[in-house]
């Protein structure tokens, strides 16, 4: 057994390994002259699959390097502008260039598993508008956490699961569908990321056909109720795929 000596606790393995034979994994890291290494990164089992991690630092990349250096000088640049002001009064500070990375990081992995996670839906290739739709839908939490921040007394529970198991059924949601969740036809809030700011607070004149006027409160119950109903279609069409 060329892996005895990578060894994983008899209890981190699935119930029904028959075989727990750990296999070392190595990740590519740099070392502070920005040349190539390789660490170990943790272990995995070559029957069940399941990963322990070690604890682990990745080293930072020399292009990822450069981009903190360019972070740090536009903060240094941006340090006495009115809005830095304007944030530090009111207690709020911006994130450090780190973070930004780490954000970077993130935002990267989770759109790489979102492409190898098309790949495993069904045989039939996604087409581009079909996985912009499906991002959209997958963003809709951010749109109404950010009105909830702008109006302060939404009472809006959107439900992640739900959203991630609409999008993860099999076979996946058809682009009629896809288009009715995102922006039904019954809606009077536009959820375009380049309508929503426009529009933000304005509804349908009852009064004038085809005017707008502004109404917070109306235009903060529609949110909450379309968000609602929204959810209630994506509960029916999983409930159709049996």
């Amino acid at each position: 057994m060329p892996y005895l000596d990578s060894k994983i606790e008899i209890d981190k393995h699935k119930k029904s390994c028959s075989n727990p034979v750990g296999k070392r994994l190595y990740i590519r890291d740099y070392d502070d002259e920005g040349k190539q290494k390789f660490v170990s990164w943790g272990l995995t089992c070559t029957t069940c699959g399941v990963v322990v991690k070690e604890k682990y630092e990745r080293a930072l990349t020399p292009k990822e390097q450069r981009y903190i250096a360019r972070r740090r000088e536009s903060e240094v640049k941006n340090s006495k502008s009115k809005y830095n002001k304007l944030m530090q009064k009111i207690g709020r500070h911006s994130i450090t260039p780190e973070e930004s990375l780490e954000l970077r990081q993130r935002r990267k992995l989770r759109e790489k598993l979102e492409r190898l996670q098309r790949t495993k839906l069904g045989p039939e290739p996604m087409s581009p508008k079909e996985a912009g739709l499906r991002k959209r839908i997958g963003r809709l939490k951010q749109f109404y956490e950010l009105m909830s921040l702008h109006w302060g007394d939404l009472r809006i529970a959107w439900d992640d699961e739900l959203v991630e198991q609409f999008l993860n059924v099999v076979p996946r949601p058809t682009i009629k569908e896809l288009a009715e969740v995102f922006q039904p036809s019954w809606s009077k809030v536009n959820v375009d990321s380049q309508k929503w700011r426009r529009y933000k607070g304005y509804i349908d004149d009852p009064e004038k056909q085809g005017w707008l006027k502004y109404d917070k409160e109306k235009y903060k119950k529609l949110l909450e109720s379309e968000a609602l109903k929204r959810q209630e279609m994506m509960r029916e069409i999983i409930e159709s795929r049996g």
